[in-house]
C-alpha cells in the first residue's frame, strides 16, 4: 500500500489570495477562541475550543500546515490555562499531523471522522495534563480537581466541537482551493482566468 505525502505545488496569484485570506480567518478564530477561553464565561464547563480548532483544520490541510497552526494552538492553549509553555503544542502537533494523514491517505473529511479526531485530541490533551500536572507532582486532592475541573472542561469541549467542525467546513468551502478551482478556471479549457491582472 502506497502513502501520499504532500509535496510542494505552485499556486496562482487568486489562489494565493484565498489561502491567504483563508489563513487569516483561522487566525481570528484562534484569537477569538483564545479570548472565549480567558474570559472564564462557563465556569467550570469552559470548554478549550483550541483543541477541535486545530484538529478540524487539520482535517483539511497537509501535514506541514496543520502542524504549525497545533504550535500555535498548544502555546495558546497553555498560555490560557497556565500549563508549561509547549506543553499542550506537542500533544496537538502530533494528534494533528497523524489527522492530516489519515484524511489524506485513510479516511473522508465528515463529522463523524472529525469527532472521533476530536475525541483523541481531547483524551490526549486532558488524560497528559491529568498526568504530568496532577498525578506526577502528587498535587493534593487530585481526585476531587479530576472531578471537578478536568473532566467538565473535557466534555464541554467534546459537546462543542462539532459546531467548530461546521465553522472551518464553512470557511474551507468559501476559501478552499476546490471552490477557488471552480469560480477560477475554465470549464474545460483549463487555462485559468485571474491571473491575467
Amino acid at each position: 500500500m502506497k502513502y501520499n505525502i504532500s509535496a510542494r505545488e505552485e499556486l496562482s496569484r487568486t489562489e494565493k489570495r484565498y489561502r491567504l485570506a483563508k489563513w487569516l480567518t483561522f487566525t481570528v478564530l484562534l484569537v477569538f477562541f483564545y479570548v472565549l477561553m480567558r474570559s472564564g464565561v462557563f465556569g467550570a464547563w469552559q470548554p478549550v475550543m483550541l483543541i477541535p480548532l486545530c484538529a478540524a483544520v487539520s482535517m483539511y490541510e497537509s501535514e506541514l500546515p496543520s502542524c504549525v497552526f497545533a504550535l500555535f494552538c498548544g502555546y495558546m492553549t497553555d498560555i490560557a490555562c497556565g500549563y508549561i509553555f509547549g506543553f499542550s503544542a506537542v500533544w496537538l502537533m502530533t494528534v494533528c499531523v497523524l489527522s492530516s494523514l489519515l484524511v489524506r491517505n485513510l479516511i473522508r473529511v465528515n463529522l463523524i471522522n472529525f469527532c472521533i479526531i476530536a475525541a483523541a485530541a481531547v483524551l490526549t490533551e486532558f488524560s497528559m495534563d491529568y498526568l504530568f500536572n496532577i498525578v506526577i507532582w502528587n498535587v493534593p486532592k487530585g481526585d476531587v480537581i479530576l472531578t471537578v475541573s478536568v473532566i467538565p472542561t473535557a466534555i464541554a469541549t467534546l459537546v462543542s466541537s462539532p459546531a467548530v467542525f461546521l465553522l472551518v467546513k464553512l470557511v474551507e468551502s468559501r476559501l478552499g482551493r476546490d471552490n477557488v478551482s471552480i469560480v477560477y478556471y475554465d470549464g474545460g479549457s483549463g487555462e485559468e482566468q485571474g491571473d491575467e491582472e
